[in-house]
Formats: structure tokens, C-alpha cells, sequence
């Protein structure tokens, strides 16, 4: 029941940033639309979360390990190469097969204060409110329940079926996409035991894929058939989940 609670919140906080941003600023995309829709995502899901561990759980915060980030910051790097090591070197392939190709279309100036930017936008709007609900609260209590592998699957589907109830899934590929990303972090997430490594693996694939968009025209993606978003998706994810298993059946022998 508390999960439901939190999980309609995070549903009613982004269809409200959504809808009432567009509705004030506009429905076309605009910078100021993105911050107002990053900052307002950090401030309603932390009194959310905040909130329901004190008022629904009556448990500490620090259940939700989301630590100092002078105790994270190697968790967050860690992350970080687990989703940029395999990605680089899958789209390197990608590249150098021909199947897709990157042109630069800005000056370098201008591709570095894009991509600052989108780094600050996606940590405000999706890395770290998106990972405080699911990799967070609700990993968090249904690890209370469950075993960390249903524990990292049931949060999984809760992400996916928030993405399609806000919108962000809209069809069956990216529903699919979606649910490896959760079950990747959720992974991440109870092998590390600290929120900042789903954090960094969250950021780094969301900045890189937005950055490869329509909406930041530092970089311009020919991609026919789909292969480098292949390369930075589904080959981080399945890489991720792999080396996850791994490391939990070694920390099981250790401890036996």
C-alpha cells in the first residue's frame, strides 16, 4: 500500500509538470519548459519520498541508501562505467561497421554548453527523482518483503508502468526498452547497495541518448536500422544485469 501511494504520487507529479508546463509556457519544447519541468521533478519527489518515510514508513532515510556523496561518488562512477564501457564499445563496432554514422554539426564551444546543460536538465529531471521512487522507495520496501531479485523485477515493472501511464512508453519496443533499463538498475541497485551507482548508470544513458536527439542539434545521428541505439541500450543493460548476477552468486559463496 505504501508503494501504491508513492507510486500514484510520481504519477500525478510528472503529469502535472507535463500539463502545466505546457500549459503556461507553451506545448512546444523550449529550455525553460525543460528546467522548470527538472527543477519542479527534484522538489515534488523529494517532499514526496521524504514524506512517506517519515509519515507511511516511520523508517530513516538512509534505508533508501542514497548517501553523502563522499561516500557515493565511486558507486556513481561505477554506474557510470557500467553503462559507458560496454556502450562505448558496442557503438564503436556500430560505427566502424558502417551501420550507422555521427556527424558534428556544432562548433566545439557549443557542443560542450549544450551538453553541460542537458547533463544538469537530466540529473534534476530523471536521474535523480526517478531513481529516488523506484531505486529508492520502492526497491527499498520490497526488499522488506521480497528477495532483491523480485525485489529489483517488481520495481521494474512498477517503472514501466509508470512510463506508459505518463506517456513516456507509448509503445510495445519501448516498453520492452524500458523494463530491461528498470531490471538493469534495479540489479545495479542491490548488487551496490547504494542509489548513486543507478544514479550514474541513469545519467550517462540518458544524457547520451538525448544528447543524440532532435532536441540538441550538437550532433546529428544517421541510424537506418536502429543498431547504435541498440549499442547504447540494450548491450549496457544486458551487460549490467549479467556482471549483477555474477557478482551476487561470488557474494553468496563468500558468505557461506
Amino acid at each position: 500500500m505504501r508503494v501504491a501511494v508513492v507510486f500514484v504520487g510520481a504519477v500525478a507529479i510528472w503529469s502535472l509538470l507535463s500539463g502545466g508546463v505546457s500549459a503556461m509556457l507553451g506545448p512546444d519544447y523550449s529550455r525553460a519548459a525543460h528546467l522548470v519541468r527538472a527543477v519542479g521533478a527534484t522538489v515534488l519527489t523529494a517532499a514526496l519520498v521524504v514524506t512517506a518515510r517519515r509519515v507511511l514508513d516511520r523508517a530513516p532515510l538512509s534505508g533508501l541508501r542514497l548517501t553523502s556523496l563522499s561516500a557515493g561518488w565511486r558507486p556513481l562512477l561505477t554506474g557510470i562505467g557500467c553503462w559507458a564501457l560496454p556502450a562505448a564499445i558496442a557503438a564503436t563496432i556500430v560505427v566502424a561497421a558502417g551501420w550507422a554514422e555521427l556527424t558534428v554539426t556544432g562548433s566545439a564551444g557549443r557542443l560542450l554548453t549544450g551538453l553541460a546543460a542537458l547533463c544538469v536538465l537530466v540529473f534534476l529531471y530523471e536521474a535523480l527523482p526517478e531513481e529516488l521512487i523506484f531505486r529508492g522507495y520502492c526497491y527499498a520496501n520490497l526488499a522488506d518483503r521480497y528477495s532483491a531479485p523480485w525485489a529489483a523485477m517488481w520495481q521494474a515493472a512498477l517503472f514501466t508502468l509508470w512510463a506508459v501511464l505518463i506517456g513516456a512508453a507509448p509503445t510495445i519496443d519501448r516498453v520492452v526498452l524500458l523494463f530491461g533499463f528498470g531490471c538493469a538498475l534495479g540489479a545495479l541497485r542491490a548488487v551496490t547497495a547504494n542509489l548513486w551507482s543507478t544514479i550514474g548508470f541513469h545519467w550517462s544513458f540518458q544524457v547520451t541518448a538525448q544528447f543524440l536527439g532532435p532536441r540538441w542539434d550538437g550532433v546529428a545521428l544517421h541510424d537506418p536500422h536502429l543498431a547504435f541505439g541498440v549499442a547504447i541500450s540494450l548491450v549496457p543493460f544486458a551487460t549490467t544485469l549479467a556482471a549483477a548476477v555474477v557478482a551476487r552468486r561470488r557474494a553468496r559463496r563468500r558468505a557461506v
